[in-house]
């Protein structure tokens, strides 16, 4: 049965969607597309699904993986799913894959962070980099054209949420309203090359 990875993107009102309720959107448009998925053994079966580490609500997703068993798989197969998810969710890529799990490949991701019509620099940089430093693992952070870019480890414990709290603490912002996050990649930390490797 073909295992097959997506990198999808999620934007506008659907980010608010919970992480939880992915699965059920791509097999309710998995099946009005005709596609057959492979479903799990014992007494509740559920389609075979695994998703990426999960993404804050509210948070944009551009390059998010996930995986899908399917009974059959070709090529064509990812227009027609395309063309029944909702608008903001997006297939850009897929693979048919073997090996490790994404619980074990996905390891690091990038954020970028910015206020609502303003810029952030170096004072919000530096909160940023202590609050990843205490509650995971920091690989890179500095400022892009008003916005902090941070890649981070321990996905786990390194959320969205503290990052927010954080900035909130120092009086930066009131919450989320007055921020724009966004999760460019997420994928394998390469110690040897500093850089997030591509699930695909």
């Amino acid at each position: 049965m073909p295992r097959i990875r997506i990198i999808f993107e999620k934007k506008g009102w659907i980010t608010f969607l919970n992480h939880l309720d992915l699965p059920v959107l791509f097999s309710r448009a998995a099946r009005r597309a005709g596609l057959s998925q492979e479903f799990t053994q014992g007494f509740s079966p559920h389609p075979h699904i695994s998703l990426g580490p999960a993404l804050a609500a509210g948070v944009e997703g551009i390059q998010e993986p996930a995986d899908f068993w399917f009974n059959e798989w070709d090529d064509n197969c990812v227009g027609k799913w395309n063309d029944k998810l909702p608008a903001g969710i997006r297939i850009l890529m897929h693979a048919e894959v073997d090996g490790p799990s994404l619980s074990k490949l996905a390891t690091a991701a990038k954020y970028r962070i910015c206020g609502v019509g303003s810029e952030f620099g170096s004072e919000e940089l530096e909160i940023l980099k202590k609050e990843t430093e205490r509650t995971g693992i920091l690989y890179g952070a500095f400022v892009d054209k008003g916005s902090v870019l941070l890649t981070v480890g321990d996905l786990e414990h390194c959320g969205a949420g503290n990052l927010v709290r954080s900035l909130k603490e120092e009086g930066i912002c009131e919450g989320w309203k007055d921020l724009y996050l966004v999760r460019e990649c997420v994928g394998t930390w390469d110690a040897e090359t500093g850089t997030i490797l591509p699930l695909i």
